[in-house]
């Protein structure tokens, strides 16, 4: 069924073609229809760890809730917004704010609670996660230590201590590590709790502590480094006799950013991203996707609002032609303030207030029961995923929104096979593949509650 303006605020039967009966819903949902969800992100990153003592005793840190929307620094003359709109409008510009209009509205209508749960600030002194590295600061940053860390061990081989440790047993915390090995780049906790990494890339360093959730594996490596990745993931298979091939993908690739890429250059960048979209383009293609990818599995990838990131993906020759994967819905990403404000203007054309969501179906061609490819974009569902704006490029774990929208539903007994590229946190049961896995699973991310 197609969507229009008014689905969303409207009671919805399921319709999707994706989604068929929601399972319960997770605390970090905090209302939702068949088409609207109301989402606290950093409660929805805790509820995918599971089992981790963050759930329970600690809480993961975040950011002061923004109070009101982004400055206006959109162009004042109407030439200037001219020039700007043909270069940056989409045809869907108008058609996203509708529907995000319509999505807003009926939160404030059926639901009366906080727009976000309460969040675990610490003192920007202290804080390990969001403030950005100034220019020529050179005192002890725990992010810099970390970061470069993660960056030895995704790059060359090299060798380093490493150590599990149950979560009860405090005391192997102050006892050395074992013998240096070389870093195996990927790990699996095939435990149903969750556990400590530790590691050490020097005996002269203290180790750095990970919360690694239950059933989750790793690989942390550029992904242009498709080969070692693919193997890495044949062997956990024949080490629990399971598929090869995931039911579902979701990537966040690194899309070129003028003010990311500005940021590098004085060192205080929380993450890279790639300097052209040709660039993107070429990192993708080479990580050999459509391998991994099982016949009518999902993928989900994260795009910007540029309009030739769209054309990379939904264009004829793009990343789902190639594929054989068919657009069957969009989610659109509203960031808010406190009180349930989009953060900038739905018409602005610098600094849309809202991310997409392209979520695709790879079908076989050549099967009896072909897909007649959906050209008519219009016709494709859409959801709306409201969410107050947490740190800077930390998205909503979509884990508990695919649950709820059935793309993963926790009722199959089948246990789906879920891979999640250039992610910066582990999930629960997944596979995560990129330089930054480990991120925000280090300890020092989490501030006990106590």
């Amino acid at each position: 069924m197609p969507s229009s303006t008014s689905d969303v605020s409207d009671k919805q039967s399921n319709t999707s073609t994706l989604s068929q009966s929601p399972s319960q819903t997770s605390s970090s949902i905090l209302f939702s229809t068949d088409r609207v969800a109301l989402i606290d992100i950093p409660t929805s990153i805790a509820d995918a760890q599971q089992s981790c003592p963050c759930v329970p005793t600690s809480s993961l840190i975040s950011c002061n809730p923004l109070t009101s929307p982004y400055p206006n620094h959109e162009p004042k003359s109407e030439a200037a917004r001219d020039k700007l709109r043909q270069k940056m409008a989409t045809e869907n510009d108008n058609l996203y704010a509708d529907l995000i209009s319509s999505a807003l509205a009926l939160v404030r209508k059926s639901y009366t609670g906080p727009w976000f749960l309460p969040r675990t600030v610490v003192s920007q002194d202290d804080q390990p996660l969001s403030k950005k590295r100034k220019v020529g600061d050179t005192s002890s940053d725990i992010e810099s230590v970390r970061d470069d860390l993660l960056h030895q061990l995704s790059s060359n081989p090299q060798s380093c201590s490493f150590n599990w440790r149950d979560m009860k047993d405090q005391q192997r915390a102050s006892e050395p590590l074992p013998e240096t090995s070389l870093w195996p780049k990927y790990l699996h906790n095939p435990s149903n709790v969750a556990r400590i990494l530790e590691i050490a890339p020097t005996p002269l360093r203290a180790p750095a502590s990970f919360y690694i959730p239950p059933g989750a594996a790793f690989y942390l490596g550029d992904c242009s480094a498709s080969r070692s990745f693919h193997m890495a993931v044949k062997d956990v298979a024949e080490q629990l006799e399971t598929s090869r091939s995931f039911d579902v993908i979701v990537m966040d690739p690194p899309w070129p950013n003028a003010s990311v890429r500005r940021t590098e250059k004085s060192g205080r960048s929380a993450y890279q991203v790639s300097p052209t979209v040709w660039d993107v383009r070429q990192l993708i293609f080479e990580m050999d996707i459509d391998v991994l990818l099982a016949n009518q599995g999902v993928i989900a990838i994260w795009i910007t609002n540029k309009p030739a990131v769209r054309e990379l993906v939904l264009g004829e020759d793009g990343l789902f032609d190639s594929w054989d994967v068919q657009l069957e819905e969009e989610w659109l990403w509203i960031k808010t303030t406190a009180d349930g404000e989009p953060v900038s203007s739905l018409d602005a054309l610098w600094r849309k207030p809202y991310e997409v969501l392209l979520v695709g179906r790879k079908y076989d061609p050549r099967g009896s029961d072909q897909h007649v490819k959906l050209t008519d974009h219009s016709k494709v569902e859409r959801k709306v995923i409201v969410g107050l704006a947490d740190l800077h490029s930390r998205k909503p774990c979509l884990k508990s929104l695919f649950e709820r929208f059935a793309i993963c539903p926790t009722s199959t007994s089948t246990k789906q096979r879920v891979l999640e590229c250039f992610p910066r946190y582990l999930v629960s049961g997944w596979w995560s593949w990129g330089n930054q896995v480990l991120k925000f699973n280090h300890t020092d991310c989490w501030q006990s509650k106590t």
